[in-house]
Protein backbone atom coordinates (compact mmCIF):
# COMPACT_ATOMS: atom_id res chain seq x y z
CA UNK A 1 0.00 0.00 0.00
CA UNK A 2 2.92 2.37 0.66
CA UNK A 3 4.13 2.27 -2.93
CA UNK A 4 0.60 2.94 -4.23
CA UNK A 5 0.14 5.87 -1.86
CA UNK A 6 3.51 7.36 -2.82
CA UNK A 7 2.71 6.90 -6.50
CA UNK A 8 -0.54 8.77 -6.01
CA UNK A 9 1.23 11.57 -4.13
CA UNK A 10 3.59 12.01 -7.07
CA UNK A 11 0.63 12.31 -9.42
CA UNK A 12 -0.85 15.02 -7.22
CA UNK A 13 2.45 16.89 -7.00
CA UNK A 14 2.76 16.83 -10.77
CA UNK A 15 -0.83 17.81 -11.56
CA UNK A 16 -2.32 19.51 -8.51
CA UNK A 17 -5.93 18.92 -7.52
CA UNK A 18 -9.27 20.43 -8.44
CA UNK A 19 -12.42 20.56 -6.31
CA UNK A 20 -16.05 19.95 -7.12
CA UNK A 21 -18.49 22.64 -6.08
CA UNK A 22 -20.21 20.15 -3.79
CA UNK A 23 -16.94 19.43 -1.99
CA UNK A 24 -16.14 23.12 -1.53
CA UNK A 25 -19.56 23.73 -0.02
CA UNK A 26 -18.93 20.82 2.35
CA UNK A 27 -15.48 22.12 3.32
CA UNK A 28 -16.70 25.60 4.23
CA UNK A 29 -18.70 24.27 7.15
CA UNK A 30 -16.52 21.33 8.27
CA UNK A 31 -14.40 23.17 10.80
CA UNK A 32 -12.88 19.92 12.05
CA UNK A 33 -10.64 19.90 8.93
CA UNK A 34 -7.58 22.12 8.73
CA UNK A 35 -7.76 24.98 6.24
CA UNK A 36 -4.95 26.16 3.97
CA UNK A 37 -2.83 28.93 5.45
CA UNK A 38 -0.25 30.85 3.49
CA UNK A 39 2.69 31.83 5.68
CA UNK A 40 5.30 31.63 2.92
CA UNK A 41 3.56 31.20 -0.43
CA UNK A 42 0.27 31.12 -2.29
CA UNK A 43 0.53 27.36 -2.85
CA UNK A 44 -2.03 27.28 -5.68
CA UNK A 45 -1.91 27.82 -9.43
CA UNK A 46 -5.03 29.95 -9.19
CA UNK A 47 -6.47 31.47 -6.03
CA UNK A 48 -10.19 30.86 -5.63
CA UNK A 49 -10.49 33.81 -3.25
CA UNK A 50 -9.07 34.66 0.13
CA UNK A 51 -12.20 33.67 2.04
CA UNK A 52 -12.81 30.20 0.54
CA UNK A 53 -11.59 27.41 2.81
CA UNK A 54 -9.66 24.72 0.94
CA UNK A 55 -7.62 21.78 2.22
CA UNK A 56 -3.98 22.36 3.03
CA UNK A 57 -3.02 18.70 2.85
CA UNK A 58 -4.46 15.29 2.01
CA UNK A 59 -3.65 12.13 3.93
CA UNK A 60 -3.24 9.09 1.67
CA UNK A 61 -3.44 5.57 3.06
CA UNK A 62 -3.45 7.01 6.58
CA UNK A 63 0.24 7.94 6.46
CA UNK A 64 1.39 9.87 3.39
CA UNK A 65 0.91 13.65 3.53
CA UNK A 66 0.37 15.26 0.13
CA UNK A 67 -0.15 18.91 -0.75
CA UNK A 68 -3.58 20.00 -1.96
CA UNK A 69 -2.23 22.53 -4.46
CA UNK A 70 -5.22 23.86 -6.40
CA UNK A 71 -5.11 23.57 -10.18
CA UNK A 72 -8.53 24.00 -11.80
CA UNK A 73 -7.35 22.05 -14.86
CA UNK A 74 -6.25 18.96 -12.92
CA UNK A 75 -8.07 15.71 -13.68
CA UNK A 76 -7.53 14.67 -10.06
CA UNK A 77 -10.68 15.96 -8.39
CA UNK A 78 -11.62 16.03 -4.74
CA UNK A 79 -15.32 15.28 -4.55
CA UNK A 80 -17.98 13.95 -2.18
CA UNK A 81 -19.57 10.54 -2.22
CA UNK A 82 -22.23 9.93 0.41
CA UNK A 83 -20.92 12.93 2.39
CA UNK A 84 -17.41 11.42 2.38
CA UNK A 85 -14.43 13.12 0.70
CA UNK A 86 -12.86 11.11 -2.10
CA UNK A 87 -10.21 11.66 -4.74
CA UNK A 88 -11.43 10.83 -8.23
CA UNK A 89 -9.43 10.24 -11.39
CA UNK A 90 -11.28 8.76 -14.33
CA UNK A 91 -13.02 5.65 -13.04
CA UNK A 92 -10.79 5.43 -9.97
CA UNK A 93 -12.03 6.59 -6.58
CA UNK A 94 -9.82 6.78 -3.46
CA UNK A 95 -10.94 7.55 0.07
CA UNK A 96 -8.93 10.38 1.60
CA UNK A 97 -8.74 12.16 4.92
CA UNK A 98 -7.39 15.51 6.06
CA UNK A 99 -5.37 16.62 9.06
CA UNK A 100 -7.65 17.72 11.83
CA UNK A 101 -7.98 21.42 12.58
CA UNK A 102 -5.78 22.28 15.57
CA UNK A 103 -7.64 23.08 18.76
CA UNK A 104 -5.30 26.05 19.15
CA UNK A 105 -6.63 27.76 16.01
CA UNK A 106 -9.05 30.48 17.05
CA UNK A 107 -7.54 30.89 20.50
CA UNK A 108 -6.15 34.22 21.64
CA UNK A 109 -2.73 34.63 23.19
CA UNK A 110 -1.98 36.94 26.12
CA UNK A 111 -1.18 39.82 23.73
CA UNK A 112 -4.68 39.61 22.26
CA UNK A 113 -3.56 38.12 18.93
CA UNK A 114 -4.70 34.83 17.45
CA UNK A 115 -2.53 31.75 17.80
CA UNK A 116 -2.53 31.15 14.04
CA UNK A 117 -1.08 34.59 13.34
CA UNK A 118 2.13 33.25 14.86
CA UNK A 119 2.13 29.52 14.20
CA UNK A 120 0.87 27.38 11.34
CA UNK A 121 0.36 23.64 11.74
CA UNK A 122 2.26 21.98 8.95
CA UNK A 123 1.85 18.39 7.85
CA UNK A 124 -0.29 17.44 10.85
CA UNK A 125 2.58 17.21 13.35
CA UNK A 126 4.85 20.23 12.86
CA UNK A 127 4.52 23.63 14.55
CA UNK A 128 5.69 26.02 11.85
CA UNK A 129 6.98 29.53 12.61
CA UNK A 130 7.78 31.81 9.67
CA UNK A 131 9.63 35.04 10.49
CA UNK A 132 10.40 37.49 9.06
CA UNK A 133 7.60 37.39 6.53
CA UNK A 134 9.52 39.30 3.89
CA UNK A 135 12.59 38.53 1.78
CA UNK A 136 14.68 41.48 0.64
CA UNK A 137 15.36 39.80 -2.72
CA UNK A 138 11.83 40.85 -3.68
CA UNK A 139 12.80 44.51 -3.32
CA UNK A 140 14.50 44.56 -6.72
CA UNK A 141 12.94 41.53 -8.43
CA UNK A 142 15.81 39.17 -7.58
CA UNK A 143 13.78 36.67 -5.56
CA UNK A 144 13.93 32.96 -6.35
CA UNK A 145 11.66 32.72 -9.35
CA UNK A 146 9.48 29.91 -8.00
CA UNK A 147 8.78 31.78 -4.75
CA UNK A 148 5.41 33.42 -4.09
CA UNK A 149 6.11 34.81 -0.61
CA UNK A 150 5.63 38.41 -1.73
CA UNK A 151 2.25 37.81 -3.33
CA UNK A 152 1.02 35.68 -0.43
CA UNK A 153 1.90 38.30 2.17
CA UNK A 154 0.45 41.16 0.17
CA UNK A 155 -3.03 39.70 -0.32
CA UNK A 156 -3.64 36.36 1.40
CA UNK A 157 -1.84 36.06 4.71
CA UNK A 158 -2.71 37.37 8.16
CA UNK A 159 0.51 36.06 9.72
CA UNK A 160 2.60 38.50 11.70
CA UNK A 161 5.50 39.93 9.73
CA UNK A 162 7.95 39.58 12.61
CA UNK A 163 7.31 37.06 15.37
CA UNK A 164 8.77 37.56 18.83
CA UNK A 165 10.26 34.68 20.74
CA UNK A 166 8.22 35.12 23.91
CA UNK A 167 4.93 35.15 21.97
CA UNK A 168 5.99 32.17 19.85
CA UNK A 169 7.02 30.32 22.99
CA UNK A 170 3.60 30.94 24.52
CA UNK A 171 1.92 29.78 21.31
CA UNK A 172 3.92 26.54 21.27
CA UNK A 173 3.02 25.94 24.92
CA UNK A 174 -0.65 26.51 24.03
CA UNK A 175 -0.49 23.94 21.23
CA UNK A 176 1.11 21.35 23.49
CA UNK A 177 -1.47 21.95 26.21
CA UNK A 178 -4.39 21.66 23.79
CA UNK A 179 -3.18 18.51 22.00
CA UNK A 180 -0.55 16.73 24.02
CA UNK A 181 1.32 14.19 21.90
CA UNK A 182 0.24 15.49 18.49
CA UNK A 183 3.25 17.66 17.73
CA UNK A 184 6.75 16.32 17.19
CA UNK A 185 8.74 19.40 16.33
CA UNK A 186 9.05 23.15 15.88
CA UNK A 187 10.19 24.26 12.44
CA UNK A 188 11.48 27.82 12.10
CA UNK A 189 11.77 29.32 8.65
CA UNK A 190 11.71 32.86 7.35
CA UNK A 191 12.57 35.44 4.75
CA UNK A 192 16.01 36.95 4.32
CA UNK A 193 17.49 40.29 5.39
CA UNK A 194 20.63 41.85 3.84
CA UNK A 195 22.78 41.21 6.92
CA UNK A 196 23.03 37.42 6.87
CA UNK A 197 24.73 37.13 10.25
CA UNK A 198 22.10 39.31 11.90
CA UNK A 199 19.29 37.36 10.21
CA UNK A 200 20.72 34.05 11.41
CA UNK A 201 21.20 35.43 14.92
CA UNK A 202 17.59 36.65 15.01
CA UNK A 203 16.52 33.10 14.16
CA UNK A 204 18.70 31.82 17.00
CA UNK A 205 17.18 34.30 19.44
CA UNK A 206 13.65 33.26 18.50
CA UNK A 207 14.34 29.53 18.57
CA UNK A 208 16.18 29.77 21.88
CA UNK A 209 13.30 31.64 23.48
CA UNK A 210 10.74 29.13 22.26
CA UNK A 211 12.79 26.23 23.57
CA UNK A 212 13.42 27.87 26.94
CA UNK A 213 9.68 28.40 27.34
CA UNK A 214 8.98 24.72 26.66
CA UNK A 215 11.81 22.87 28.36
CA UNK A 216 9.49 20.17 29.67
CA UNK A 217 8.37 19.14 26.19
CA UNK A 218 9.99 16.50 23.98
CA UNK A 219 9.78 18.66 20.87
CA UNK A 220 12.64 18.76 18.41
CA UNK A 221 13.81 22.08 16.98
CA UNK A 222 14.55 22.47 13.29
CA UNK A 223 15.71 25.46 11.27
CA UNK A 224 15.52 26.35 7.58
CA UNK A 225 17.59 29.47 7.02
CA UNK A 226 19.99 31.25 4.75
CA UNK A 227 23.43 30.49 6.17
CA UNK A 228 25.37 33.21 7.93
CA UNK A 229 28.63 34.54 6.57
CA UNK A 230 30.28 34.03 9.96
CA UNK A 231 30.27 30.24 10.25
CA UNK A 232 31.08 30.43 13.97
CA UNK A 233 27.35 31.03 14.45
CA UNK A 234 26.75 27.34 13.72
CA UNK A 235 28.18 26.61 17.18
CA UNK A 236 25.31 28.53 18.70
CA UNK A 237 22.73 26.54 16.77
CA UNK A 238 24.30 23.29 17.97
CA UNK A 239 23.32 24.24 21.53
CA UNK A 240 19.71 24.93 20.56
CA UNK A 241 18.49 22.85 17.62
CA UNK A 242 18.41 19.31 16.31
CA UNK A 243 19.11 19.87 12.64
CA UNK A 244 19.34 22.65 10.11
CA UNK A 245 18.56 23.07 6.42
CA UNK A 246 19.99 25.59 3.98
CA UNK A 247 18.23 25.90 0.64
CA UNK A 248 20.57 25.95 -2.33
CA UNK A 249 17.52 25.14 -4.52
CA UNK A 250 19.49 24.42 -7.73
CA UNK A 251 22.81 22.60 -8.16
CA UNK A 252 23.74 23.57 -11.73
CA UNK A 253 25.77 26.81 -11.42
CA UNK A 254 24.28 28.59 -14.45
CA UNK A 255 20.71 27.64 -13.56
CA UNK A 256 21.31 28.58 -9.92
CA UNK A 257 22.13 32.11 -11.08
CA UNK A 258 19.09 32.16 -13.34
CA UNK A 259 16.54 30.76 -10.88
CA UNK A 260 17.92 32.35 -7.69
CA UNK A 261 19.52 35.62 -8.80
CA UNK A 262 19.49 37.22 -5.35
CA UNK A 263 21.21 34.29 -3.67
CA UNK A 264 23.72 34.01 -6.51
CA UNK A 265 24.53 37.73 -6.44
CA UNK A 266 24.63 38.45 -2.71
CA UNK A 267 25.61 35.17 -1.07
CA UNK A 268 27.11 33.17 -3.97
CA UNK A 269 27.16 29.47 -4.71
CA UNK A 270 30.76 29.15 -3.54
CA UNK A 271 29.93 30.52 -0.09
CA UNK A 272 26.94 28.14 0.13
CA UNK A 273 29.27 25.18 -0.42
CA UNK A 274 31.66 26.46 2.22
CA UNK A 275 28.75 26.92 4.63
CA UNK A 276 27.65 23.31 4.17
CA UNK A 277 31.15 22.05 4.88
CA UNK A 278 31.45 24.23 7.97
CA UNK A 279 28.02 23.20 9.24
CA UNK A 280 28.81 19.49 8.91
CA UNK A 281 32.06 20.04 10.83
CA UNK A 282 30.06 21.53 13.71
CA UNK A 283 26.77 19.60 13.64
CA UNK A 284 27.94 16.27 12.23
CA UNK A 285 26.96 14.15 9.25
CA UNK A 286 23.22 13.70 8.83
CA UNK A 287 22.30 16.82 10.79
CA UNK A 288 22.62 19.32 7.94
CA UNK A 289 20.20 19.41 5.00
CA UNK A 290 20.46 20.86 1.50
CA UNK A 291 17.14 22.05 0.11
CA UNK A 292 16.43 21.53 -3.59
CA UNK A 293 13.43 22.23 -5.81
CA UNK A 294 12.80 19.42 -8.30
CA UNK A 295 11.92 20.80 -11.70
CA UNK A 296 14.40 23.68 -11.86
CA UNK A 297 17.17 21.75 -13.63
CA UNK A 298 17.67 18.52 -15.62
CA UNK A 299 17.42 15.22 -13.77
CA UNK A 300 21.13 14.47 -14.24
CA UNK A 301 22.03 17.80 -12.64
CA UNK A 302 19.93 17.48 -9.49
CA UNK A 303 21.07 13.86 -9.05
CA UNK A 304 24.66 15.05 -9.30
CA UNK A 305 23.82 17.56 -6.58
CA UNK A 306 22.23 15.19 -4.12
CA UNK A 307 25.07 12.71 -4.65
CA UNK A 308 27.61 15.46 -4.02
CA UNK A 309 25.98 16.53 -0.79
CA UNK A 310 25.28 12.98 0.32
CA UNK A 311 28.98 12.19 0.10
CA UNK A 312 29.65 15.32 2.19
CA UNK A 313 27.29 14.08 4.90
CA UNK A 314 24.58 16.58 3.97
CA UNK A 315 21.07 15.16 3.63
CA UNK A 316 19.28 16.02 0.36
CA UNK A 317 15.84 17.52 1.04
CA UNK A 318 13.82 17.79 -2.18
CA UNK A 319 10.49 19.51 -2.79
CA UNK A 320 8.60 19.19 -6.07
CA UNK A 321 8.08 22.44 -7.93
CA UNK A 322 4.51 23.72 -8.20
CA UNK A 323 3.66 26.87 -10.17
CA UNK A 324 2.34 29.35 -7.62
CA UNK A 325 0.13 32.29 -8.49
CA UNK A 326 2.13 35.47 -7.98
CA UNK A 327 5.55 33.91 -8.60
CA UNK A 328 7.74 34.58 -11.62
CA UNK A 329 7.33 30.92 -12.56
CA UNK A 330 3.53 30.87 -12.28
CA UNK A 331 3.28 29.44 -15.80
CA UNK A 332 6.22 27.04 -15.67
CA UNK A 333 5.56 23.34 -16.21
CA UNK A 334 5.71 20.97 -13.26
CA UNK A 335 8.16 18.06 -13.28
CA UNK A 336 6.89 14.73 -14.62
CA UNK A 337 6.05 11.70 -12.49
CA UNK A 338 8.87 9.77 -14.18
CA UNK A 339 11.30 12.55 -13.20
CA UNK A 340 10.23 12.37 -9.54
CA UNK A 341 10.33 8.55 -9.46
CA UNK A 342 13.91 8.47 -10.74
CA UNK A 343 14.91 11.21 -8.33
CA UNK A 344 13.14 9.50 -5.43
CA UNK A 345 14.91 6.22 -6.11
CA UNK A 346 18.28 7.95 -6.02
CA UNK A 347 17.33 9.69 -2.78
CA UNK A 348 16.35 6.33 -1.25
CA UNK A 349 19.71 4.93 -2.24
CA UNK A 350 21.55 7.82 -0.61
CA UNK A 351 19.39 7.73 2.53
CA UNK A 352 20.02 3.98 2.98
CA UNK A 353 23.73 4.23 2.24
CA UNK A 354 24.34 7.13 4.62
CA UNK A 355 21.74 6.33 7.30
CA UNK A 356 19.98 9.65 6.70
CA UNK A 357 16.56 10.62 8.05
CA UNK A 358 14.06 13.18 6.69
CA UNK A 359 14.16 16.76 7.94
CA UNK A 360 10.55 16.70 9.17
CA UNK A 361 9.47 13.09 8.81
CA UNK A 362 5.85 12.70 7.74
CA UNK A 363 5.19 16.43 7.37
CA UNK A 364 6.64 17.32 3.97
CA UNK A 365 3.56 17.80 1.83
CA UNK A 366 5.52 18.83 -1.28
CA UNK A 367 8.66 16.87 -0.51
CA UNK A 368 10.01 13.42 -1.42
CA UNK A 369 12.06 13.00 1.76
CA UNK A 370 9.83 10.83 3.94
CA UNK A 371 8.83 8.71 0.96
CA UNK A 372 12.48 8.14 0.03
CA UNK A 373 13.29 7.24 3.63
CA UNK A 374 10.42 4.73 3.78
CA UNK A 375 11.42 3.15 0.47
CA UNK A 376 8.18 4.10 -1.25
CA UNK A 377 9.54 4.46 -4.79
CA UNK A 378 8.89 1.37 -6.90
Amino acid sequence: MLVEAVSLKLELLCKGVSFTREFLEYYQVRTDHIEKRRAYGTGDSIILNSSTRTPQEIILDGQIIAAANYNPYSDYRIALEQETPVLKHGNRTVRITFPSRPRSYGKYLSNGELFEQHITIYGNSTLGIFSPGHCYYFNDGNECKFCSLGSARETLSDHKMRIKGDVAGEAVATAIKEEDGRYKRVLLNGGTIPNYDKGYSIHMDLLERVKDTNLQSSLEYHLISMPPKDFRLFDRFKKIGNNMSMSLEVFNPDLFSEVCPGKARDYTRERFFAAFEAAVDVLGRGNVYAGFVAGMEPLESIIEGIEYFGDMGVVPAVAAFHPDAGSQYSNRQRPSVDFLIKLGKKMSEIYRREGFQPLIEGSGRNSLDTEAYLGGFA
